[in-house]
């Protein structure tokens, strides 16, 4: 285990509130850049939030300090969604997104919340499908930004018409499912960015990144049956058998779709001869 996977188990022992939330992005981005100096990406949140800081008036409410914020990530820093590569691995990398000033919506979404909190501003994500937003506040005042968008203020009709382009007309409404806009824990948050990385990998063709994603989602949260589904076939194509059945054999027993269970049951006793696999150098 390298110096940057033992630190990402070292932060994933912590309890949710106990984990730094830039700290942990800025770990998913040292697995897999190596040189990595994250004094220098929590200095440029520090500076970013001393920039907003010096905009606020003594007297400013919530929305002045969201006003504030915005003008400066947005409008004047240029802050935005990268829609010309959205799959570029950068994107998911908070330091790169911070030099870069490109990302997508879950990155951006910590670079708010994380300078957000240095000026003293309530902000979470929000899990919402298909789409990380941020949520300022709490309870019926609370503003649903759209980051992505320069940090665009979404009202309820607009939410229900996202999840009727992605559901159908009728399926869902936030009305009927507030919990859509529950904020989301740092481990949530966390597992979500390296979900985009195990997408990422798996379409560049890129076996041991997208073993690295697996590993660190999987460390976060160990049960996760899609996770351990996917890297234990992973570990079968790469021929490391007692890894991949022990995945596979953990899938089966916290899983909950018959289907999958029944294929990897299967699979389960093809291994189960050739427990004496090639272990990964």
């Amino acid at each position: 285990m390298n110096q940057a996977q033992q630190a990402f188990v070292e932060l994933a022992r912590h309890p949710d509130e106990g984990i730094d939330l830039a700290a942990g992005a800025l770990a998913v981005s040292g697995l897999f850049q190596r040189e990595l100096a994250q004094g220098d990406a929590l200095a440029e949140l520090d500076a970013l939030a001393s920039e907003v800081r010096g905009r606020i008036p003594d007297d400013a409410d919530l929305f002045d300090r969201v006003r504030a914020l915005n003008a400066v990530l947005f409008e004047e820093l240029g802050f935005a969604g990268n829609q010309e590569d959205f799959y570029d691995p950068r994107n998911s990398f908070l330091d790169q997104v911070l030099a870069r000033r490109l990302g997508i919506p879950i990155t951006l979404a910590v670079v708010y919340i994380e300078v957000a909190a240095r000026i003293g501003l309530p902000a979470f994500g929000v899990g919402f499908p298909a789409h990380f937003l941020v949520r300022i506040g709490r309870g019926d005042t609370a503003l649903m930004l759209d980051v992505y968008a320069g940090g665009v203020a979404l009202p309820e009709s607009e939410l229900d018409q996202r999840l009727a382009d992605l559901y159908g007309a009728g399926t869902l409404s936030i009305r009927s499912h507030p919990a859509l806009l529950r904020p989301a824990t740092k481990r949530e948050i966390l597992v979500r960015m390296l979900r985009n990385l195990i997408g990422i990998y798996r379409d560049r063709n890129e076996p041991i990144n997208r073993l690295e994603a697996l590993t660190a989602a999987l460390t976060l949260a160990p049960d996760l049956p899609d996770e351990l589904r996917e890297r234990g076939l992973l570990y079968r194509d790469l021929e490391y058998v007692p890894a991949a059945l022990g995945d596979l054999r953990r899938f089966v027993e916290v899983s909950d779709d018959a289907e999958q269970i029944a294929a990897v049951s299967k699979l389960i006793d093809e291994l189960g001869g050739q427990d004496g696999g090639v272990r990964l150098h």
